[in-house]
């Protein structure tokens, strides 16, 4: 297992490169990723602790077994990426402003996770378990709340999205008062 403690952003690959795919088993400890394109990527078994991430391009990295423990995404792209794949048991990690549509994030545990000012169109939260959660500010339009656990979730300036309460757990969550089309969407009522 290679382990590094770096700072790598398109001005300096010339001097510090990336270490080579793929990152199968490679520890990343207080890494601070700025400007790449990262897309298509393998990082299969691989560990980052405390990690940055910012304005990199992420789109459909395979995270296959991976470990995140308090790493950051910071206006980041990151299309159609496959989150169910994570190591459920090390998996603490933020959103913060990311254009992220089209992502799985079914039967996942989130609870507590940040995924807040991004774009997450068409994601698929179906099954998981987001309690305490916090989607605010991001946009939800297109995705999926199916048997998904929102109690104490926080979607106050969140917009786009459509969630059932018959067919999710809701107590307790947070939502803008005078945004609840979402809500009534699926029963027909109209609010004016």
């Amino acid at each position: 297992m290679e382990h590094f403690q770096s700072r790598w952003t398109a001005d300096t690959l010339s001097t510090v490169p990336l270490p080579s795919f793929p990152w199968a088993g490679h520890h990343f400890e207080e890494c601070h990723f700025e400007g790449l394109d990262l897309s298509h990527s393998d990082w299969r078994d691989a560990r980052f602790e405390r990690c940055t991430f910012q304005n990199c391009q992420l789109s459909e990295v395979r995270l296959t077994s991976v470990r995140f423990h308090g790493v950051t995404f910071t206006d980041c792209t990151l299309n159609k990426v496959r989150w169910t794949t994570l190591q459920p048991s090390f998996l603490s990690f933020t959103l913060d402003r990311c254009k992220a549509p089209l992502c799985d994030w079914e039967d996942m545990d989130l609870k507590g996770m940040k995924l807040e000012q991004s774009d997450l169109s068409g994601n698929n939260f179906s099954g998981a378990d987001a309690r305490e959660t916090s989607w605010a500010k991001s946009r939800l339009r297109d995705a999926i709340f199916q048997r998904t656990d929102l109690r104490d979730a926080d979607l106050r300036g969140s917009t786009d999205w459509t969630i059932d309460p018959s067919d999710n757990r809701l107590r307790g969550a947070r939502f803008d008062a005078a945004d609840l089309r979402g809500l009534v969407k699926g029963l027909g009522i109209q609010l004016d």
